[in-house]
């Protein structure tokens, strides 16, 4: 695969399907999880075809022992499967306590297979010569680490994998980074460090190292309430006939191009600024018959500023008015002319509300807006203080 590479296509591209798995039963969490997971096995099982590449289950906890303990209970009703998993403490919307969402794929389309680098687990999805590589529940450590530490031993483990798998960060097309209290502030050798600047400066190190293109992936940088880092990607690794191309938006600065007031804590010593955060704004893939966008986490910024201070409603507005500029045909022909086949639908849609009372507002605008598209909404801190909503996506055609 290389950036830009204009060619005719010879073979499809991966058909991801999403869905959310919600419990049917209320009460503890351990009758909620069993009934959450009936209904994800029940899914499997109406159709054998049907495979998981990848699955998030998104946890309410009181505390980091509530959250070890049901991640424990979550990883072993897994232990029977090779999907790779990531337990979140992102807490769904009351009265769930527990929530998953997972990505299919048809093995009558394409050849599944799963395998396991360490603790790492992976997916990898192959058609011909493409062949698409999901990684999750890369973590850090616990919460006795600093931010800096998880987000180093996070990045460690995906080099040792990918080195074993002979791909490499040049091939990351869509990254997602939970990061425990994303803009909370730690003291470090009597500095006042942001966690989510601590794990910025981490990505900037390995990309610096490890890639030597000058896009970046899609990302998502969320807050979650406990467990350090966690990483979950996806690499692509495929013949000339597969394009992968950086999409930015014309009313949003590029986020790697940020300045240095809005980037928040004191800088490392020894370093005239901040590190600002590494991704594009989407990227797209395509062969010429079929394309697919994902969508970075997308919030209510214009430039680089924050818009619809305190108002959760026109934030959610604006950052829809963003991701459907970012989306629209006029701009991904600019990106890439001779693009002819167009994602005009969208597979999947997360959304991110900072303040749980702000769900029912924030969910009947985006019900409205992206219909019945499998949404997850999940309550989590966005990488800036003043945003109240961030919302992510893939779009195919």
């Amino acid at each position: 695969m290389e950036e830009g590479v204009v060619t005719e296509l010879q073979t499809a591209l991966v058909k991801h399907q999403y869905s959310v798995f919600s419990p049917e039963e209320t009460g503890t969490f351990e009758k909620q999880w069993l009934s959450c997971f009936d209904n994800f096995q029940h899914y499997l099982s109406g159709d054998t075809n049907q495979k998981a590449f990848i699955v998030r289950v998104f946890v309410a906890a009181e505390n980091a022992a509530e959250f070890l303990r049901f991640s424990a209970q979550i990883k072993h009703t897994f232990s029977g499967t090779e999907i790779p998993l990531s337990v979140l403490s992102e807490s769904p919307e009351t009265p769930n306590l527990v929530m998953i969402e997972a990505g299919f794929v048809n093995s009558e389309e394409v050849s599944v297979d799963y395998g396991q680098i360490e603790l790492v687990k992976f997916c990898k999805l192959s058609d011909s010569d493409y062949n698409e590589y999901w990684f999750a529940g890369v973590e850090g450590g616990i919460n006795e680490n600093s931010v800096a530490e998880s987000s180093d031993r996070a990045f460690s483990q995906l080099l040792t994998v990918f080195n074993k798998l002979g791909i490499g960060f040049n091939n990351l097309v869509r990254q997602w980074n939970y990061v425990e209290q994303i803009f909370g502030i730690t003291q470090i050798d009597n500095q006042f460090r942001q966690n989510y600047q601590l794990f910025n400066e981490t990505r900037g190190e390995y990309y610096s190292k490890y890639r030597t293109i000058h896009a970046f992936p899609a990302a998502t940088g969320i807050g979650v309430d406990f467990n350090g880092v966690t990483i979950e990607c996806m690499a692509v690794v495929s013949d000339e006939y597969h394009s992968t191309i950086a999409i930015s938006n014309p009313n949003q600065l590029n986020s790697y191009k940020y300045g240095q007031l809005v980037l928040k804590g004191e800088p490392q010593k020894n370093k005239t600024g901040n590190q600002p955060p590494q991704f594009e704004r989407a990227r797209l893939l395509t062969n010429g018959q079929t394309s697919r966008l994902f969508i970075s986490g997308t919030a209510s910024i214009v430039g680089q500023e924050t818009i619809g201070l305190n108002d959760v409603e026109k934030q959610t507005h604006i950052t829809i008015d963003n991701i459907e500029l970012l989306t629209s045909q006029t701009n991904l022909k600019s990106h890439y002319p001779e693009l002819k086949i167009f994602p005009d639908k969208y597979a999947f849609v997360r959304v991110y509300v900072k303040n749980e009372e702000d769900i029912p507002a924030v969910r009947s605008i985006c019900k409205e807006h992206f219909g019945k598209v499998p949404m997850t909404i999940v309550k989590a801190d966005i990488c800036r203080a003043d945003l109240l909503v961030e919302i992510e996506a893939e779009k195919t055609n």
